[in-house]
């Protein structure tokens, strides 16, 4: 019986200094982890690896972790310090829709491939911007400014348009994600200032 009991406490002891050693200090998610809409890099510059959790008691946050970080890259990758005479403000709300939507075929109304794009336009002066529906007033190309949305400061392109999307209808504009779901996570930005610094390209 004391065998026993000193071979199973030596047993505990390794046990214990294997756990300690052994246990990495950061658990890496793969990409069959991280939702498939996310590994789109729809905010130009993050990939599915580079999200990193402590354990995997936390992969429930991962929804919310992923947006907060790519509402952070947002404005920071989408030529956000580009200044420009502003042509035309507007103020009003901000609505979201997915390419995913009934209807929808990865084209934009301007007929420019937004999936294969991953829902971005690389402008010679103003960089990467992103997509968005507008009035038929502004013509495809027209470039505005969003200025202090809840997700910041950013440059966006009017390549689509909308029945509900225009000056005197429900909303100004309508900027594409991915998905219908991450539209809906995004709702709406009210009383939003938008500033047109280019009509058409």
């Amino acid at each position: 019986m004391k065998r026993f009991f000193i071979t199973f406490n030596f047993f505990l002891i390794f046990m214990i200094v294997g756990i300690i050693f052994m246990r990495p200090s950061k658990m890496r998610l793969s990409s069959s982890v991280v939702p498939k809409s996310i590994t789109t890099n729809l905010f130009y510059g993050i990939e599915s690896d580079e999200i990193q959790v402590s354990s995997f008691e936390e992969s429930n946050k991962l929804s919310d972790a992923v947006y907060t970080l790519k509402k952070e890259m947002f404005y920071q990758t989408a030529g956000a310090s580009v200044v420009s005479d502003v042509l035309e403000t507007q103020v009003g709300t901000m609505s979201a829709y997915g390419l995913d939507c009934s209807g929808c075929s990865g084209r934009v109304g301007s007929g420019y491939p937004a999936l294969e794009n991953q829902l971005v336009y690389n402008d010679p002066k103003y960089g990467i911007l992103r997509i968005v529906a507008g009035d038929k007033k502004y013509p495809y190309g027209t470039v505005v400014r969003v200025v202090d949305s809840k997700i910041g400061t950013f440059h966006v392109i009017v390549l689509d348009r909308g029945g509900d999307i225009g000056i005197g209808r429900r909303y100004l504009f309508d900027l594409l994600f991915s998905t219908e779901a991450e539209a809906s996570q995004f709702g709406l930005a009210r009383n939003t200032t938008f500033e047109v610094l280019r009509y058409g390209y």
